[in-house]
C-alpha cells in the first residue's frame, strides 16, 4: 500500500520547527500473525517527544534520528487484521507512526466503540486518551488531590494541563492555572472552571502566584519546570507537594530554591504514565462519568491533513495551540 509518512530530516539546533521534518511517499506491506494494518484517523501530538529528537531515549520511547518516523498515540481504523481480537472496520487507539497507514502489533491497540461525532472521536486523544490518563495519574493518584487543596497547574491550557485543571475541579479542589495569553486565561476560568488564572507574561512568576494565592498552595502540578517550579516551591505551604509531569522550559539545571523542600517539608514526585496502566479502568470509569455529567470536556486544536503534522508540532511547542493538538487524516482504505 502506498502511504505518506512524516520523517525527521534534520536535528533541531535550538527550537523545533516544521523545517526539521518532511512528508514522504512510502510503501507498507501486510500484517503478519498478531499484527494489524491500520489507517490513521486522528493523530495526537505530545510536546515531550521533542526531547528525543536527535538524542537518547526516554521512558516514553527511543531516540529519534534523521530518517526516522516518530510515533504518537492515535485513533486508527483496522484495514486488515491477523489478530483474532480485531476485525476490518473497527476503531482502536494506540501508538502508531506518523503515517497515513502502518502495520502495528495488535497487542498495542485498544478497541473503542464507533463515535457519534468527530468530537467524540477526538475525546479518545484528549480527556479519555493519553493526555487525560497522564493528568489523571498525576493529579489523582500521585498528587492525591482533594477538596481541601489549593492547586496550581502550569501549562494549564495545554493538553495535559487542561485535563489536570478539570480533574482537580471535579474532585472539589480550588484551582489556579497559568497560561501564556489573555485568551487562554479566559479559557481557563470561563470554560474549564478554574477559580483563578494567570498570564505568565504579566510579571515574575513568584509575584503573580503570591497574588493569586495569598494563603499559599497545597499542590503543584508541573508541566513546564523552570521559573514556574521555583515559584511553586516558594509559595507551597508547609507539607505541600509537587507533581512533576513535564519540563518543556529551556531553563537548565534544577531550581535554585530547592532547599525549601527541607525547610517546608515538601514532597516532590515525578512519574511516567506508562508505569501506571493498572489505573486505566478506574480512569475510564471515573472520567467517563464526569464527561457524561458535563463536569469535564475535551479541549483540543485540530489541524487537517498528514502534511500539516510538522506545522502542528511546531505550533504545539511554541504554545500557539489550545488543549491537545490533533491532526485529522482522511481514512485510507486502499
Amino acid at each position: 500500500m502506498r502511504v505518506q509518512e512524516v520523517q525527521l530530516t534534520t536535528v533541531p539546533e535550538e527550537s523545533v520547527t516544521e523545517q526539521n521534518f518532511g512528508v514522504f511517499d512510502a510503501e507498507v506491506g501486510g500484517p503478519d500473525k498478531g499484527q494489524v494494518l491500520v489507517g490513521l484517523r486522528r493523530l495526537g501530538l505530545n510536546a515531550g517527544l521533542a526531547h528525543r529528537l536527535g538524542g537518547g531515549g526516554t521512558a516514553y520511547g527511543p531516540g529519534i534520528g534523521v530518517g526516522d518516523v516518530p510515533e504518537s498515540d492515535a485513533v486508527v481504523e483496522v484495514l486488515r487484521s491477523e489478530d483474532k481480537n480485531f476485525e476490518t472496520g473497527e476503531l482502536a487507539v494506540g501508538k502508531v507512526p506518523w503515517s497515513t497507514a502502518a502495520v502495528v502489533e495488535g497487542s498495542g491497540l485498544r478497541k473503542i466503540r464507533p463515535p457519534a461525532s468527530d468530537d467524540e472521536l477526538d475525546a479518545h486523544l484528549t480527556i479519555l486518551g493519553h493526555v487525560g490518563f497522564t493528568a489523571y495519574t498525576g493529579m489523582i493518584h500521585v498528587g492525591g488531590v482533594g477538596p481541601e487543596d489549593v492547586v496550581y497547574v502550569s501549562g494549564a491550557a495545554g493538553g495535559v494541563g487542561s485535563c489536570a485543571v478539570q480533574f482537580a475541579k471535579a474532585r472539589g479542589a480550588t484551582v489556579i492555572g497559568v497560561a501564556g495569553s489573555d485568551e487562554k486565561v479566559s479559557l481557563l476560568t470561563d470554560v474549564l472552571g478554574a477559580d483563578r488564572a494567570i498570564n505568565r507574561h504579566d510579571g515574575p512568576a513568584v509575584d503573580l502566584l503570591r497574588e493569586a494565592a495569598p494563603e499559599g498552595i497545597d499542590l503543584y502540578y508541573d508541566n513546564v519546570g523552570g521559573e514556574q517550579l521555583e515559584a511553586a516551591l516558594d509559595v507551597l505551604n508547609t507539607g505541600g507537594r509537587a507533581v512533576i509531569c513535564g519540563a518543556v522550559s529551556q531553563s537548565s539545571g534544577g531550581p535554585d530554591n530547592y532547599r525549601n523542600m527541607i525547610y517546608k517539608e515538601l514532597t516532590m514526585r515525578g512519574f511516567t504514565v506508562t508505569a501506571h496502566e493498572d489505573l486505566r479502568e478506574q480512569f475510564e470509569s471515573e472520567v467517563g462519568d464526569w464527561l457524561g455529567e458535563g463536569k469535564v470536556q475535551s479541549l483540543h486544536s485540530v489541524f487537517e491533513g498528514i502534511d500539516r503534522v510538522p506545522e502542528a508540532f511546531e505550533t504545539l511547542l511554541a504554545g500557539g495551540s489550545t488543549g491537545r493538538v490533533i491532526v485529522g487524516v482522511e481514512p485510507q482504505r486502499g
